[in-house]
């Protein structure tokens, strides 16, 4: 390792890392591409070995994301836009080299250092106009020349691509009691201390090399790491730890169970015991079998203790008698939700993931009922299933495709050609980058021992609910971190993690929660890399017992978003609810005061016009109601985040209780050390509190605004109550009014009304008065009968039901004689279902009747594909809408 300082890098050259590297392939990576030979040439033997495992596993992913088809478009605009860029390049660097050394010649170049470097990377570009040199130089620094064994995997050291869980590293830290932190010094680990790291096949599948065995040795503190709630994994690692062949054979416990029956307790082994019913599946809710989403899994809240398995007799190295250990000790289980957070984008590449899976799940379920039914089991699924094997470690064609699922969000594309070639690039990468997680989806999602993906805080609560994309983005983080119009803005989202942690011999520690999606590189906010750092700083004496250890863990899954010195891309949770909680308070006084306005004019001003027009604005409360539903949106977010930090404080509850029932047994010469393990729990469980207050405190501010807004509403209705009064008083006045006019109206007639008679009247043509053809009498006579007769036809009409039945009754009779009706569309329509099978039952008597045939039943309640009638038509095909039985009617009835 010494010789990485002999080759000193100019300062301009150099890269700061704000995460410096942890291991040699970190280290590998960091450096420049002309720069890794003379690095790898002074690594240690073991270094080696891991580059060249982790070169080798590099080569595989690249092959088989060029062999896919549907990364096959994204590697041709690599290349293509490799190529446009070089062109480019080469085009410009003569114009470009001119420039620099134009301002080489200037007498003040040397306040600009970086023109020199700038010259030998154009003279660079220009040769690659030659194929040649550019051959060479690739040769030159491909690691296939300068690094032997890359061809031939070491099974010692390299995992079987062909099986699950390819990709994926655990963690593993050990401390020594009065030392400190110590690195492991074992063949399948790598790196330095507290940064040393093991591929789960190794660590879970090696049973003879794995460093996962139980150990006596009360001095040394060990804590191994699985980086996925995976209950396989973990019955794969309490096997691996007591020794054992494997895991819980869980099928056979559910029928044993079924059949009322149980497992003597000296039958069953170190695993079962430890992860018996109640202690793990038991507490699983959202299993396999209730059909419910992913994201519904979830290993209830708990802190329990189980008696230590028993230690088999063995002989003792130096004296070589049989020796057994007596001490009676408890292991610890703890199972805890905590907060911690995801880029939006990331948890939708992930949704989409789960999402394929499930429907390629479902699909296979749905063949294999189908083709049981039909007796055809052992051909078509057989041939569907090994589709599904080799489809499996595809990557999902939709991965890039829902970025544009962003509320409105601007697509975006680079218009350099160096820019396209990066983002090309990128998206490459990314593929690589989130290969490890979607093959831990396709192989571990659905199982008899399933795994755990991340929920978001919608989840959480609402665990039931199919798809919750949209009130995810609701989320006061997500509003929060995107801007609409800033195209560099990051949205983000609250997640609930779960931690999993088995406390063993009061030396061993396995623990087991998420990663964030993608991040198969240093991730600063990992809540894992958080317990490194902490252990990469503490004091030799700052850890006293295993206890300590755990306390550090389930204070870093605590305080992920209340933890404000890192300085990473985390959201700052409890600033930005305080900024939406005083927007929404804004808006509230604005509201407020838009009312108070209206109030003033309403009394101010007073006529009609304007108190209906206040009247249809006190109506209108769309703006209220949003305000006062993003309040309840914010109520309700803190409400869950506080149910968890509830549940951490019972979790730690219990287990302070845990260690001080610890102290009964403890000789008087350790109750030192325990005694500060316990004010360290006291420290955390305040520290939990004062987190759970700070939110219940937002809470109560949001509670009031809301209250606030209520009461505005209510004033609004109260408000227009009293404006709708006196409008109705006013209207009240001008009826009155209006009634006086018609009084007067009233008497202008009665008074005009005989002059009008006797004026018509000695008007007539009658012989009487003007030598007419016919008498007075006669005239009135014809008059009068007529119209009393309409006026009492009219009176009738108006007043007598029983006059309007007889008269509508004599019309239909009348009428009915000269055609027959025809049911209309409206008609049937609004008939009932009884009253339409009545009509199409005595049509069909008539039409029987007409044609000679003999009455049959109407298939109403028949299978589409039973046997029909004689004539085929809608009679047989057991659809009867209105339309189609009236437009039949009325074809018959034209034959």
């Amino acid at each position: 390792m010494d010789q990485r300082q002999q080759h000193p890098t100019p300062l301009y050259d150099q890269y700061v890392d704000p995460l410096p590297p942890t291991d040699a392939w970190a280290c590998f990576l960091s450096a420049r591409y002309s720069q890794r030979k003379t690095l790898y040439e002074g690594f240690t033997a073991t270094e080696k070995e891991l580059i060249r495992k982790e070169l080798r596993r590099v080569r595989y992913l690249t092959q088989r994301l060029f062999s896919e088809p549907n990364n096959a478009p994204l590697v041709a605009l690599l290349d293509e836009s490799r190529r446009r860029w070089r062109q480019q390049a080469i085009q410009n660097s003569k114009a470009a080299l001119a420039k620099c050394d134009k301002e080489l010649a200037q007498p003040d170049c040397y306040h600009k250092p970086l023109l020199q470097r700038n010259r030998s990377l154009l003279l660079q570009v220009q040769q690659w106009s030659t194929q040649p040199a550019q051959d060479q130089q690739r040769q030159e620094l491909d690691p296939e020349n300068y690094i032997e064994g890359l061809g031939a995997p070491d099974d010692s050291i390299d995992d079987n691509p062909d099986k699950s869980n390819y990709g994926y590293n655990g963690w593993v830290i050990v401390y020594k009691k009065g030392q400190g932190g110590v690195t492991l010094d074992h063949p399948l680990c790598h790196g330095q201390y507290p940064h040393q790291k093991i591929s789960v096949q190794k660590l879970l599948y090696d049973t003879a090399n794995t460093p996962l065995k139980r150990s006596e040795d009360k001095n040394q503190l060990r804590y191994f790491h699985l980086q996925a709630n995976n209950m396989r994994w973990v019955e794969d690692a309490i096997a691996r730890y007591y020794g054992e062949a494997s895991g819980l054979d869980r099928r056979r416990s559910t029928i044993i169970r079924e059949r009322g029956m149980s497992k003597p307790t000296n039958r069953l082994s170190n695993t079962e015991k430890l992860l018996k019913r109640e202690l793990w599946h038991g507490q699983e809710r959202g299993g396999i079998g209730t059909h419910l989403p992913p994201h519904a899994r979830q290993i209830r809240p708990r802190c329990a203790l189980v008696p230590s398995a028993p230690w088999t007799p063995h002989t003792h190295p130096a004296l070589g008698s049989p020796m057994n250990s007596t001490t009676n000790t408890n292991d610890v289980v703890l199972f805890m939700p905590y907060l911690h957070w995801e880029i939006e984008k990331r948890l939708t590449r992930m949704t989409n993931v789960i999402r394929k899976t499930r429907q390629k799940k479902e699909e296979t379920y749905y063949m294999e009922r189908q083709n049981k039914r039909r007796g055809t089991w052992g051909s078509v699924v057989d041939k569907v299933m090994t589709a599904r094997v080799q489809r499996q470690d595809s990557i999902p064609d939709d991965t890039f495709t829902n970025d544009k699922l962003m509320d409105d969000a601007p697509s975006w594309r680079p218009s350099s050609r160096l820019g396209t070639y990066l983002w090309h690039a990128a998206k490459l990468f990314q593929l690589i980058d989130e290969a490890a997680d979607w093959r831990l989806i396709n192989d571990h999602l659905y199982g008899e021992s399933s795994l755990h993906p991340r929920r978001t805080l919608e989840q959480y609560s609402s665990w039931t609910a199919e798809d919750t994309t949209k009130r995810d983005r609701q989320q006061v983080v997500y509003r929060g971190t995107w801007m609409k119009n800033d195209l560099e803005s990051i949205p983000r989202v609250v997640m609930v993690d779960q931690l999993w942690m088995w406390i063993l011999d009061e030396n061993t520690i396995i623990t087991a929660f998420p990663r964030r999606w993608g991040r198969n590189k240093p991730d600063p906010s990992a809540v894992h890399r958080a317990i490194r750092d902490y252990m990469a700083s503490v004091d030799k004496g700052q850890i006293n017992s295993i206890y300590d250890l755990a306390l550090i863990i389930v204070d870093e899954c605590s305080k992920v978003i209340f933890d404000r010195t890192k300085p990473d891309l985390r959201p700052e949770v409890v600033d930005i609810f305080g900024s939406a909680i005083s927007k929404i308070a804004e808006k509230k006084t604005e509201s407020y005061e838009r009312f108070g306005r209206d109030v003033k004019r309403m009394n101010t001003q007073d006529p009609l016009q304007t108190s209906e027009e206040l009247l249809r604005k006190s109506l209108n409360i769309k703006y209220e109601w949003s305000v006062l539903m993003e309040a309840q949106n914010v109520i309700d977010q803190l409400q869950i985040m506080q149910e968890i930090f509830t549940q951490q404080i019972t979790i730690m509850t219990d287990f302070e209780k845990v260690l001080r029932g610890l102290g009964s047994g403890v000789p008087p010469s350790q109750l030192d050390g325990l005694t500060s393990t316990l004010e360290r729990a006291s420290s955390l469980l305040t520290d939990m509190k004062s987190n759970r207050d700070e939110l219940a405190d937002l809470e109560k501010r949001q509670a009031k605004t809301r209250t606030q807004i209520r009461e505005l509403l209510d004033m609004k209705q109260q408000q227009s109550g009293i404006i709708e009064a006196k409008a109705g008083i006013r209207r009240a006045d001008e009826s009155v009014l209006q009634g006086r006019s018609i009084v007067v109206f009233t008497v202008v007639t009665i008074f005009f009304l005989p002059l009008s008679f006797f004026a018509t009247m000695f008007g007539m043509n009658a012989r009487e008065l003007n030598d007419g053809h016919m008498g007075i009498g006669t005239q009135l006579l014809l008059m009068l009968f007529p119209s009393l007769g309409i006026t009492i036809l009219s009176l009738a009409l108006a007043f007598s039901t029983r006059a309007r039945g007889l008269i509508f009754g004599g019309w239909r009779s009348f009428t009915g004689g000269l055609r027959k009706p025809v049911a209309s569309t409206h008609q049937l329509m609004e008939a009932s279902a009884h009253t339409i099978r009545e009509f199409m039952l005595e049509k069909l008597r008539e039409r029987d009747m007409q044609y000679g045939e003999s009455p049959q039943k109407l298939p109403i309640h028949e299978h589409r594909g039973a046997a029909t009638e004689k004539r085929p038509g809608i009679w047989a095909s057991g659809k009867f809408s209105s339309g189609n039985l009236s437009h039949l009617w009325t074809r018959r009835r034209s034959r």
